[in-house]
């Protein structure tokens, strides 16, 4: 009965595929210059890991994940080999000694998770698990992978490659206790897979919005994303999502998706998309994403006012978030020949607002006696080590920063 189900099995892994979040160093150009990466403790990374996904789905209204020994197993090997072969994505090479299967749903089974279904996340050179979640959380697919009504067991995978410590991997395989059990069967009927599936789904809320409301610490950008929702865009606003829970509705129809800045003013320079207006064809009929194609801004409050006919029935929602903000000082570098001051010793935060839908920082100068660390592809802390002249001119991305050294 089982191979009877083969065909109907990998149509539901479709459901499931989720693709790798180009994040980091790799999509910055490669002139760039990189602080040092720190020796990661592996450990203490993956459980931070679980803990703080845990936090975002249960603020968002889902249960939480436990973790579970054969995923974890499966996303460890996976996050060894894309280190060891200084490699990213989900795939891996048959010719390979340390080779545990071709895709996600292979290397689970080929160690003893009986069901095939699951679902991975992957990302690439984060400096630790907090850069990781977030990075994916700010990508839509990925995102939404997190935030899955079906999933309620997880293996958390961290690497970092010891000569090249930038190359790290974090790996996330996620399924359903409900289907571990299934599978462990000598037969299974279709009706029994499906009920599997939707195990979960009645346990969650009715209405899954992220960033939940009163969030704070949002990253205000999204930059890449494989495949990616907005390929005209290297950089844009965070993304706010609504996903409806297919177990208590059937259809959804949209009326209006809005944000608000802190003085009521809506961001008009948006763009919605949804099952059909989704150019990678990844968002169900009950995903909604709200996209401002500009970036949002640091420590800014925004408000959200969705409303739609869910059947049949009007459902409004409104809520809030607040970005990210810093306990350094700000500063927006908006034209050359900015001019600041900094302490030895001391650190400040240097904005850079792209002035295009592609605008990235690229080469950056420094001399010696300063360190620039990348916060995002816009934004970089700098640190006065040792004062060793009244004032030092640097060149970061194209602009020329002047800082007086006190």
């Amino acid at each position: 009965m089982k191979n009877t189900l083969h065909t109907f099995i990998m149509g539901m892994l479709t459901l499931f595929a989720i693709y790798l979040y180009f994040l980091s160093v790799e999509s910055l150009p490669s002139q760039v210059k990189i602080k040092e990466f720190s020796t990661l403790n592996i450990k203490n990374e993956e459980l931070n890991a679980l803990n703080y996904l845990n936090r975002l789905r249960n603020n968002a209204g889902l249960i939480p994940f436990q973790s579970h020994k054969i995923l974890k197993k499966a996303s460890k090997n996976h996050a060894n080999y894309l280190t060891k072969h200084l490699t990213y994505g989900h795939k891996e090479e048959k010719e390979f000694k340390d080779f545990t299967g071709i895709y996600a749903s292979d290397r689970i089974q080929e160690i003893g998770f009986p069901a095939p279904q699951v679902i991975e996340n992957v990302s690439a050179n984060n400096k630790n698990y907090k850069e990781s979640v977030d990075g994916l959380f700010a990508a839509i697919y990925h995102r939404i992978a997190f935030l899955d009504f079906r999933s309620d067991i997880i293996g958390i995978g961290v690497s970092q490659n010891i000569t090249q410590p930038s190359h790290t991997a974090f790996v996330y395989d996620m399924s359903a206790k409900a289907l571990e059990k299934l599978y462990q069967q000598t037969t299974i009927t279709q009706k029994q897979l499906t009920e599997a599936i939707e195990s979960n789904k009645n346990k969650n809320h009715k209405m899954v919005i992220y960033p939940y409301d009163r969030q704070r610490d949002v990253p205000p950008a999204f930059f890449d994303e494989l495949p990616d929702p907005l390929p005209n865009h290297r950089v844009s606003g965070y993304p706010i999502s609504i996903s409806f829970n297919p177990a208590i509705y059937k259809k959804v129809k949209l009326i209006s998706f809005q944000l608000f800045n802190k003085d009521g003013v809506e961001i008009t320079n948006t763009t919605i998309l949804d099952a059909k207006r989704d150019p990678n064809k990844r968002l169900t009929n009950m995903d909604f994403v709200l996209f401002p194609l500009k970036r949002l801004a640091w420590n800014q409050h925004y408000y959200v006012k969705f409303k739609a006919s869910v059947d049949k029935k009007l459902i409004e929602k409104e809520w809030s978030f607040h970005t990210r903000r810093f306990d350094l000082p700000l500063y927006s570098v908006t034209q050359n020949n900015n001019s600041f001051s900094l302490k030895q010793g001391a650190s400040c935060i240097l904005y850079f607002p792209p002035t295009s839908k592609e605008d990235l920082l690229g080469n950056i100068g420094y001399p010696s006696h300063y360190d620039i660390e990348f916060i995002d592809k816009n934004t970089v802390k700098l640190t006065l080590l040792s004062k060793k002249q009244r004032e030092t001119r640097l060149n970061i991305g194209g602009h020329s920063v002047k800082i007086y050294e006190k």
